[in-house]
């Protein structure tokens, strides 16, 4: 973690779609996080200045803002008259996109400049209302991963030609660029650090990727890293230093393993961690990069800033910092692919389990008798019944209550097995 603070008081902006920017507040709380999850912000202000939902908050010129999505509003005599705004950050609402291959592709791929690109897939999201492309003809390439939601692939897209993700409110819109990360080791006075170094000396080096097929038919590939973290098919280290881990894709063929077990592997390699607390004011982005150095015992750890929290209070913003974290030997993974099949959700009771097209639930004395009771009726109005088509039901899908194990059993046809029993609370 990183922290810092400082720097001018902000003001924010509340803007409605059709009425442009209505007001400005500067007696607010604002937390508001980006990065590697979250992407959201709470806001609290009075109810009187409050924004309603869908209309957008931002504080000008700079990254932090979005949609409010969602108000909770305080009633009665001790109400504060505060109200609670929720929503997406700028970062939430390209999250909530996903970047599709075009029909007949496997991958959506992307190469030219880089504006042209951002451009192109701000208005693939349906997003050009709210969102520009800075100019930038610097030459960018790659190919996303299938079915990727936009902030994740803008952000794979500017780490793989070492860039980062920048946005800020300008002219009406939110302008997103890809400027060159930043490596704050050489800009930032170590004198201005306390820091906590992990350094790590082996991490997973062998990455056991099993994908479809089952026993000795199935899809098996293996990756090996080196010292220096390279990732191939050739196994360099041995015994005592090789670390190896399972990547189960279970619906992954070769091509894919091939593809997504490298991946894997290549984020397992680290040098290890860095906790830094910052003595003077330091504004960071996603992205960039914080090296700390341990003189006394010569050992540098480099780490990727993967999440950024700004919070505002009267005015005066605080930042902090989450960094890249330590991998060392973490041993099993596991990786979805997709899917021509579909699925069911399944709602039960309290304690629902499934097991092999089972469902279980606990239940209750006063559910049990209710069901209880209810299954008594129905096996009255089956036996009530003289067409043997129903007799026929009846004998395929028996009720049966068990008090002692406090569980009702009906069976059900599941999955293609007459045999497959759901319990139901």
């Amino acid at each position: 973690m990183v922290r810092g603070g400082g720097g001018a008081a902000m003001v924010l902006v509340v803007h409605d779609s059709e009425l442009g920017d209505v007001r400005e507040l500067s007696d607010f709380s604002l937390d508001l996080a980006f990065g590697s999850d979250e992407n959201a912000f709470t806001l609290e202000c009075g109810a009187d200045v409050a924004p309603t939902e869908g209309q957008l908050v931002f504080v000008d010129d700079s990254e932090y803002g979005g949609v409010v999505d969602e108000a909770s509003f305080e009633a009665g005599r001790d109400a504060s008259g505060t109200v609670t705004c929720k929503g997406r950050t700028w970062h939430g609402i390209l999250a909530g996109k996903r970047l599709l291959p075009d029909d007949g592709s496997a991958h959506l791929s992307v190469d030219g400049k880089a504006g042209e690109v951002l451009a192109s897939l701000v208005e693939r999201m349906g997003l050009p209302g709210l969102f520009s492309a800075a100019p930038d003809n610097t030459a960018v390439s790659f190919a996303f991963d299938r079915f990727c939601d936009g902030y994740s692939g803008l952000r794979a897209l500017a780490k793989a030609n070492g860039r980062k993700v920048s946005m800020r409110r300008k002219d009406g819109k939110v302008e997103i660029s890809l400027p060159p990360a930043v490596d704050y080791a050489s800009k930032v006075d170590s004198d201005l650090l306390d820091f906590t170094l992990t350094s790590v000396h082996r991490c997973v080096n062998h990455l056991i990727c099993a994908g479809t097929g089952e026993l000795e038919e199935r899809a098996v590939v293996h990756f090996y890293a080196d010292e220096a973290g390279n990732v191939s098919h050739t196994q360099s280290l041995f015994g005592v230093d090789e670390i190896s881990a399972l990547y189960d894709y279970s619906n992954a063929d070769e091509e894919k393993l091939e593809e997504e077990g490298r991946k894997k592997l290549q984020e397992y390699q680290t040098q290890g961690s860095v906790e830094v607390e910052v003595h003077d004011d330091i504004d960071v982005d996603v992205g960039d990069v914080i090296s700390a150095r341990d003189n006394a015992h010569g050992r540098t750890v480099t780490a990727t800033v993967a999440k950024k929290i700004v919070k505002v209070s009267r005015g005066v913003p605080t930042y902090s910092y989450e960094v890249g974290s330590e991998t060392t030997t973490k041993t099993s993974s596991s990786g979805t692919a997709e899917s021509s099949g579909g699925g069911h959700a399944y709602l039960a009771g309290k304690g629902l389990t499934l097991d092999n097209y089972t469902f279980s639930a606990e239940v209750d004395a006063e559910a049990l008798a209710a069901v209880e009771s209810k299954a008594d009726a129905a096996r009255k109005a089956v036996g009530d019944l003289a067409d043997d088509s129903v007799g026929e039901v009846a004998a395929a899908y028996p009720v049966t209550v068990d008090k002692s194990e406090r569980r009702v059993t009906v069976g059900v046809e599941c999955a293609g097995s007459r045999d497959a029993n759901a319990w139901f609370a």
